[in-house]
């Protein structure tokens, strides 16, 4: 092929394949004729097509309209075409026809007979720039399992997505095919100098890469012409900040890190992968900045230096693992072994990436349990010596017995207490005044002070608590003493707070209780917990709109004789001797209700919070809008220093330059999962394994619910998407749902165990790209037993 031919003719899409194939291009081979000479020749045109294809089984008739693959319009699939034509006259004929039909009036219009590709490994379609921005990376969009050349572009088959920064290089390919699609398309980007395009392709069995299409692209009149720039200009400071955060730090373990959206305090879930600053800020001071390793220090885990959890990549979050790794050490564990151990954990999440938000059940072993034996043969053998396996366990052991213990010292009685203490100091919280500018500030400071000591860090606790607990039943189950059907009974024979709104609901709606009754306690939630801009419950008028179910009658579990005795016996194996097996499902429930209300409590001084920052935004003719682009500490700072600018000129400022950040940094591609710097360069979008909630299958048609939307769509018998496992959300089970989908969140996500209490099939943590095809296909079936989840056209 050449690259040396710039600036020539970019016709039709007939008339460019055969320019390419004259300078070299592999194109499965050409014949085109236009309208007018079908109608006047037909017979010759039969006679050159069987000729030119007759080493050919089969070909494809393809449009090629005057008005395709334009500058302007693309006419993507406006016209008809048609694979694997047999070369019969009577089937060419209808192909032809059928093509021709779909066409306008023009008799210029050309219809493209092309040799069939076989034995495809690979097909796909690259583009030169992102679609939406004219970002700087080639998106790769392919199919490599269905053995079709038009599977990506029918959007009938499941298929990868890539982006690769176009500074990439070839050290940074695992992939010798995705390189090799890389060097063609680099070449066509010199034949078409200046010009973004878009590319179809197909590769063979024998590696050939055949040029099915090349196109232009049509919305680069709306980028940014500065966007270029812009991403380039940032990404060697975000190669070198990776590069210095890859290091070995003092007192942290493990050799190198590991930068992910989903693991441990989940970001994406709880804040959305590019968060406006203000959530992220909030986020931060009261979750990721102290509160997250305190919270682990109290219940035994190692000490931690005064680090963060997330850090910020031009505004899109990320846990540091290796930083939540070293939290899950337990106290007293020593240096040789603390060392090994995170590495072993990195190198796991390294190699099995989508294990990504699977961490704490999955990669590491952060408490004791009855299976530790069989995980550390599986997942880490000869990882430790037998000796440093029996102190890590020993220590892990003593841990969770004291996790369990009901003492005067247990932490979980102990962080519920304070949740209690927070609950009270609630009266009259909600009413928010018209103060005065620094008072304003002065109250934002206490609440964030009360919120963190009595509120997110107990909430911290109790959630680790949860998630030991449902460690121990999942290892029940794996160790076979009970089933797993009975632990989805045990999990329906208690209530958690949003049980009891939905209970609350139903009665509002049959008039046992008034609205004001209802809002006093339940007014105060949100979808997205963090954002300005998602409304409250109180604020969404249509809340109430449509049937409310009436709620679950609550099951009723006892454990069986044969299962006591059989987890009786397990517990004195693993010398949980204290205990009996009553203690630990006690445990469990008192853990995951007291989660779930904590949360529900301590969301109430957030949304104060918000409001009250928002009533400080009018001061200064700012609207929520404009708040949200403010981090929490340009909000904070008024008080500290006089400003040398009028106050709103100042913020107006800020905003705007905050506003500029955010979309570039909304324009920026960066994985799911950091693991070097290899990764900023080539980046897959998120095609997680769903944690799927029960064992019905239903199909139906979807609803995506976004948080500000203020009109809520109808939702009754539908299959609900929504993009995190929030608590806010909890109203949409009260609209008998027939299921739910969300892109983030873990198998002990909130909406994780309201779906298995309410017996709601789910599939929770889908990532982009499924969730995508769910929601633009507007049907799709979900079968929780066999694990499957896919898009229906109708």
């Amino acid at each position: 092929m050449s690259n040396k031919n710039k600036n020539i003719y970019m016709g039709t899409k007939a008339e460019t394949l055969f320019l390419l194939s004259k300078l070299g291009y592999n194109i499965p081979k050409v014949y085109y004729f236009t309208v007018n000479e079908w109608k006047n020749s037909k017979k010759d045109i039969l006679n050159k097509i069987l000729s030119t294809f007759k080493n050919t089984k089969k070909v494809a008739v393809r449009s090629s309209s005057l008005n395709e693959d334009t500058d302007n319009l693309s006419m993507a699939g406006a016209y008809k075409s048609f694979l694997n034509i047999k070369l019969i006259e009577n089937s060419l004929i209808d192909g032809i026809e059928n093509v021709i039909s779909s066409f306008d009036a023009s008799q210029k219009n050309q219809v493209l007979i092309q040799e069939m590709v076989n034995n495809v490994i690979m097909s796909g379609v690259v583009m030169t720039k992102v679609l939406d921005d004219g970002s700087p990376y080639y998106v790769f969009n392919y199919d490599d399992t269905s053995g079709k050349t038009d599977s990506v572009t029918s959007g009938n088959s499941i298929n990868k997505t890539v982006y690769i920064y176009n500074g990439v290089t070839d050290l940074d390919f695992d992939s010798k095919l995705l390189l090799n699609v890389l060097k063609l398309v680099q070449s066509l980007e010199n034949t078409f100098s200046d010009i973004p395009i878009d590319i179809e392709f197909a590769v063979d069995k024998n590696q050939k890469i055949q040029l099915l299409q090349v196109r232009k692209i049509t919305t680069k009149s709306n980028w940014d012409k500065n966007i270029h720039n812009q991403i380039s200009s940032r990404f060697d400071y975000l190669k070198s900040f990776i590069q210095n955060i890859m290091k070995k730090r003092i007192n942290i373990y493990g050799s190198k890190t590991t930068l992910g959206i989903m693991p441990d305090w989940n970001p994406a879930e709880m804040i959305g992968v590019v968060p406006q600053p203000l959530a992220s800020s909030l986020y931060r001071e009261l979750i990721t900045k102290r509160v997250w390793s305190r919270a682990r220090e109290v219940m035994g885990y190692r000490k931690m230096p005064n680090i963060d959890l997330m850090i910020s990549l031009y505004g899109r979050p990320y846990i540091d693992v290796r930083n939540s790794l070293n939290s899950f050490l337990p106290a007293g564990l020593k240096n040789e072994i603390s060392e090994k151990i995170v590495n072993a954990y990195i190198n796991r999440l390294d190699n099995d990436p989508h294990l990504h938000d699977k961490l704490e059940f999955e990669v590491v072993l952060t408490s004791y349990d009855f299976q530790i034996d069989e995980k550390l043969k599986m997942w880490y053998e000869n990882i430790l010596t037998s000796a440093e396996e029996d102190e890590y366990k020993g220590l892990l052991r003593e841990l969770t017995i004291n996790a369990i213990n009901k003492n005067e010292n247990n932490t979980l009685d102990k962080a519920l207490s304070d949740i209690e203490y927070l609950k009270t100091i609630q009266n009259d919280i909600e009413k928010i005044h018209n103060y005065e500018i620094m008072f304003i500030i002065d109250k934002i400071k206490t609440l964030l002070e009360e919120c963190k000591q009595y509120g997110t860090l107990p909430f911290s606790i109790i959630a680790r608590h949860a998630f030991i607990a449902e460690s121990l039943l999942r290892s029940l189950v794996d160790c076979r003493v009970i089933e797993k059907e009975r632990i989805a009974l045990f999990k329906k024979s208690f209530s958690t707070i949003a049980g009891e709104m939905s209970s609350h609901l139903y009665q509002l709606n049959s008039g046992e209780i008034n609205k004001e009754t209802f809002f006093s306690t339940y007014g105060h939630l949100r979808p997205s917990s963090y954002d300005i801009l998602s409304q409250r419950y109180c604020d969404r008028k249509n809340i109430f709109d449509g049937d409310v179910v009436e709620p679950v009658s609550l099951e009723k579990f006892e454990l069986t004789s044969q299962e006591v005795q059989s987890i009786q016996e397990l517990l004195d194996k693993h010398n949980f001797r204290n205990f009996n097996p009553n203690d630990i499902f006690n445990y469990a429930q008192k853990a995951i209700i007291g989660r779930e209300y904590s949360k529900f409590i301590f969301t109430r001084h957030l949304s104060v919070i918000l409001e009250l920052i928002a009533n400080w935004g009018k001061h200064f003719d700012l609207t929520r809008k404009d708040m949200s682009m403010l981090s929490l500490n340009e909000v904070l700072e008024i008080p500290y220093s006089p400003l040398h600018n009028h106050y709103e000129k100042y913020f107006r400022n800020k905003i705007e330059l905050n506003k500029a950040n955010y979309n570039i940094s909304s324009s920026f591609k960066l994985s799911y999962l950091i693991r070097s710097t290899k990764d900023l360069y080539i980046v897959p979008v998120q095609r997680s394994i769903p944690n799927f909630i029960g064992n019905k299958k239903i199909e139906g048609e979807v609803v995506f619910f976004d948080p500000h939307d203020k009109k809520i769509p109808q939702l009754k018998n539908k299959i609900v998407c929504i993009e995190a496992a929030d608590p806010g959300y909890d109203w949409i089970f009260t609209k008998n749902i027939s299921g739910l989908i969300t892109k983030y969140g873990g198998a002990n996500s909130h909406m994780a165990i309201r779906c298995a209490e309410l017996d709601i099939p789910a599939a929770i943590g889908c990532g982009d790209q499924p969730i995508e095809r769910i929601i633009n296909s507007n049907y799709c079936i979900l079968d929780c037993q066999k694990e499957e989840l896919y898009p229906i056209t109708l």
